[in-house]
């Protein structure tokens, strides 16, 4: 058979989420399948952005459009489409989308779609306009009815899909993406991050810097916890992604707040290894890749007990009201008083199942044979 893949999240260096989604799902399929064709299907003027990542196994070939995202986007919502994607889908008999996108599905051609999450029609006030029409532009819920199957990341997506859009519980199903970590120890953390100054005692926060993110409420509960624990400092690392003018307001505004943009594997590993654990109270998540990570590390969380974050952490968390400030600061001062209570949390991540990239893999391969012709 052969399989298209979208891999457009792929045309940025700094992978978020979804980036990371793609690549080990694509990465940890083509280990796994060398029977199917695979054609990686990309677009944009940079081409050598797709060339770097390394999908080089011999069932894989890739079809790049030179042409602008933006006059690709503007052909596809002007209904001129022109032929495209014609010659494309003459070659695959399955097309998947890792995530939601710009695209004009065909009828000739069955389609997979995998949908994270639906925060810009649950959340709207979280986004910019410009992210909003985007949205709009993509026009997710033609997509979600085009789609022959949607694969999601969590229970939580799912009952939104079929809330807001009012699709049949039988063409979803719920896979859990694994995660991917490098396993720390304190002299190569500790020879990692040598070079940033960084205090000896922090807080960690990784992730995009935006709305949703709730991390100005993050730091006003810091404020307060900060003047009872001078030596302890809270560090934000993550992409700038909209309205975060605010956020880097409130950082520089306080010596005891460090930011440190975009960080990679393996600092991010350390970065997490020398915290005295992860704030992630956000509003709203699909799935939520940072908790799991912190837990890998055996380091305590503090999650929002909103949308789908109970779901992942299980009972390897603290919980806490987004909305309320003081519930984060007692969480941050709870955990740093209570010794017994944080060796019991890394104790039991010893046997917390992380999901992994293999199970994720057997069970997208499941879905992708049921199209065979």
């Amino acid at each position: 058979m052969n399989i298209g893949i979208d891999i457009r999240a792929l045309g940025n260096k700094n992978w978020t989420g979804i980036g990371k989604y793609v690549f080990h799902s694509i990465l940890n399929i083509l280990k796994t399948d060398n029977q199917n064709q695979y054609y990686l299907f990309s677009t944009g003027l940079n081409k050598d952005l797709y060339e770097a990542v390394d999908f080089n196994q011999r069932n894989v070939q890739r079809i790049h459009i030179p042409i602008s995202n933006k006059l690709l986007n503007l052909k596809l919502i002007t209904g001129f489409r022109s032929n495209i994607f014609d010659k494309f889908f003459e070659e695959i008999d399955l097309f998947w989308m890792p995530n939601i996108n710009f695209f004009s599905p065909t009828k000739k051609c069955p389609t997979i779609l995998t949908v994270h999450d639906l925060s810009f029609l649950h959340s709207r006030e979280f986004y910019s306009l410009k992210r909003r029409y985007w949205h709009k532009l993509v026009g997710v819920e033609k997509l979600t009815s085009a789609a022959s199957h949607i694969i999601t990341v969590s229970e939580n997506t799912k009952r939104d899909l079929m809330r807001f859009f009012s699709l049949p519980e039988d063409k979803i199903s719920i896979i859990y993406p694994g995660i991917d970590y490098r396993p720390m120890n304190k002299e190569l953390a500790t020879s990692l991050v040598s070079k940033l100054a960084l205090p000896e005692k922090f807080f960690i926060y990784v992730g995009t810097l935006e709305p949703r993110k709730n991390i100005i409420s993050i730091i006003k509960a810091f404020d307060k916890y900060h003047r009872e624990y001078p030596d302890v400092h809270l560090l934000i690392v993550g992409s700038r992604g909209w309205i975060y003018n605010n956020v880097l307001k409130y950082i520089k505004e306080r010596s005891f707040v460090h930011y440190l943009d975009y960080v990679a594997s393996p600092l991010k590993d350390a970065l997490y290894f020398l915290s005295q654990g992860l704030i992630w109270p956000s509003f709203y998540e699909g799935f939520g890749f940072p908790p799991l990570e912190a837990i890998a590390h055996k380091k305590p969380v503090i999650i929002s007990y909103k949308t789908s974050l109970p779901e992942i952490g299980k009972q390897q968390a603290l919980y806490v009201d987004p909305y309320n400030i003081s519930d984060i600061y007692q969480s941050l001062k709870f955990l740093t008083e209570d010794k017994k209570l944080k060796e019991q949390l890394a104790k039991s991540a010893d046997s917390f199942a992380l999901p992994q990239w293999s199970e994720q893999t057997q069970k997208i391969l499941a879905i992708f044979n049921q199209y065979k012709k």
